[in-house]
């Protein structure tokens, strides 16, 4: 007998998912929801209808953890796929698109390591580990300098790959600010400031780094674990079957 999770990733509707909703939901069930100001009034009441009778159902019916969300859409986050075909049978004809784990082994890893990202393939197609560091200010952000002077001091060349938030931190990307700002004063006469008008930088930034190895992953958490926000490991789709 398929079981419940396999007719639904058979569905032409069904697109894999990458993410855990609020920390522990696996499965999205996006409803189609009229926009209010350009829905008639008897669609928008039917809406609003259906939303409540799907919320009532799921109170009543799913023991374990679930939410719902009233956006551009109507989604129904759920932990588990037992209630979906319940949710198809009664309003399928509104559902838009089911998102879902590839296998059960994939919702595992989900679940267990919220670090742990699923993609189609490694980023930039061969960068496994993913460190980022999330600032505020240009005070904090002058770490961002120091991240990446580190890794072109510390790594080989191709095993690691920064972001342009790290490469418009660097020495030269400075200095070449000031040259820039050196010729257009010369260029115009005008002391202002070339770049008055914004930033350079905006106030919360991401810096990221790409990696191969996970010795490299150790070592920059060795240096900036202060500083760093994220860490995370792919977990490729193929790997997963």
């Amino acid at each position: 007998m398929t079981s419940i999770s396999r007719q639904i990733r058979s569905r032409p509707d069904f697109k894999l998912n990458t993410k855990v909703f609020y920390k522990k939901h696996t499965w999205r069930v996006e409803f189609f929801q009229p926009r209010w100001r350009e829905a008639s009034s008897e669609i928008i009441k039917n809406s609003w209808y259906r939303n409540r009778k799907i919320s009532d159902y799921l109170e009543y019916h799913e023991l374990v953890s679930w939410k719902v969300r009233s956006d551009s859409s109507y989604f129904v986050y759920l932990t588990r796929p037992d209630r979906i075909p319940e949710l198809l049978a009664q309003w399928g004809e509104d559902v838009i698109e089911i998102r879902g784990p590839i296998n059960d082994r994939h919702q595992d890893i989900m679940l267990a390591d919220l670090q742990v990202v699923t993609r189609k393939q490694l980023w930039y197609g061969q960068y496994r580990y993913k460190i980022s560091s999330t600032q505020h200010g240009s005070t904090d952000q002058a770490v961002f300098q120091e991240m990446q002077e580190f890794c072109d001091e510390s790594f080989e060349h191709g095993t690691y790959k920064i972001n342009n938030v790290l490469k418009r931190s660097s020495k030269t990307a400075q200095q070449r600010l000031k040259q820039l700002q050196a010729n257009y004063t010369t260029a115009t006469g005008n002391q202002g400031n070339l770049f008055s008008a914004y930033r350079w930088m905006p106030y919360t930034a991401t810096g990221s780094i790409y990696l191969i190895n996970h010795d490299d992953v150790v070592t920059l958490h060795m240096m900036f674990k202060p500083h760093i926000t994220s860490s995370q490991k792919v977990v490729t789709f193929d790997e997963l079957e």
